[in-house]
């Protein structure tokens, strides 16, 4: 198979073009899951509205900032 000088630019161009899609692709999905797992992560405080996150395993965190025992998720009584 002869290949001209056209043909090898157009497949180059092509070829990279693909690579740059896929890796597009790639750092979107894991942007989102390290995003995803940084939301998991966060509980703000009820009683000083203090942001933070924490590795703790468990439903019920304490505030670093004004050790309020907190519980992840929403609040029931935001609906």
């Amino acid at each position: 198979m002869d290949l001209t000088l056209a043909e090898f630019v157009l497949f180059l161009l092509l070829g990279t073009s693909g690579l740059v899609v896929v890796f597009s692709m790639i750092s979107r999905t894991l942007h989102n899951r390290a995003e995803a797992r940084s939301l998991a992560r966060r509980v703000i405080c009820r009683l000083c509205l203090h942001a933070f996150e924490t590795q703790e395993r468990g439903n019920i965190v304490e505030c670093p900032h004004c050790g309020a025992v907190n519980e992840r998720g929403r609040s029931r009584r935001l609906g």
